[in-house]
């Protein structure tokens, strides 16, 4: 049974993960969500998933859970970080402390576990970083976020060629997922058809979406010889051009 290290698998895509991966593999994850990932746990009562609690952005904290997973395995086949925040940036007055915060969970995280975890990669390990559209587009406001995103490409070009003949390294950038089923506090959502046909295959994403390409970059026979890559998963959205009223949409000033 393969051992996969996971970031941020209390709700959302992280969540989605979790519940695919159930039984199929050991599964180490951390949270900050200790609630939402101990409900989880109760609902999957599975004994293959092991969950470890508290902030990604502390020093302290990665290397508890670093020592965590390597008390309980000396192998690890795989490592997705998930786990992402957003302090917003310039209109809403994110301070340095903010944006560095960011920073520090979204990219940090990763590398630095995957420094710690290094000496314990096998032989066909998968390192996969989950960035975002927002890593080439992007609206106001969300300096932090996007930066953030940004850089985990730049990590993952980095870190392929570090850990080559070591681990593959492979980066996917979600488009929007709808992920209100795989949270812990779900709110009153409805889809509308413009939601859906804005995208050019004509709907949102899924979970299972980003699980099957998630599922894919783990598994050596179907993705032995790809590393350095990113797999954008967005229904076609980053690659329309968008022009006022056209394809139903209308520029506005509010």
């Amino acid at each position: 049974m393969k051992k996969i290290v996971l970031t941020g698998g209390a709700n959302g895509i992280g969540r989605a993960i979790v519940e695919s991966l159930t039984d199929k593999v050991e599964l180490y994850v951390i949270d900050c969500d200790q609630q939402a990932g101990e409900a989880l746990e109760k609902k999957l009562s599975s004994s293959h998933i092991h969950f470890f609690y508290g902030d990604l952005a502390s020093e302290t904290v990665l290397e508890e859970f670093a020592r965590f997973v390597k008390e309980r395995t000396n192998q690890i086949d795989g490592f997705i970080h998930n786990a992402a925040i957003n302090n917003g940036g310039l209109v809403s007055g994110a301070t340095y402390g903010d944006f560095m915060e960011v920073l520090k969970v979204n990219v940090g995280t990763a590398y630095y576990l995957t420094q710690q975890f290094e000496e314990h990669l096998s032989d066909v390990a998968s390192i996969i970083l989950m960035s975002s559209t927002r890593n080439r587009q992007s609206m106001e406001n969300n300096e932090s976020y996007s930066s953030s995103k940004g850089a985990l490409l730049s990590l993952a070009l980095a870190m392929a060629n570090s850990l080559r003949s070591k681990a593959r390294v492979n980066v996917i950038s979600p488009g929007w997922i709808e992920t209100n089923d795989f949270q812990f506090e779900k709110q009153e959502m409805e889809l509308s058809t413009n939601d859906h046909s804005q995208h050019l295959v004509g709907r949102v994403g899924y979970p299972a979406d980003i699980f099957h390409m998630v599922e894919f970059l783990l598994d050596e026979s179907k993705s032995g010889f790809i590393t350095g890559q990113e797999f954008v998963v967005d229904g076609g959205m980053s690659k329309q051009m968008i022009y006022h009223e056209e394809h139903g949409w209308e520029y506005t000033t509010d």
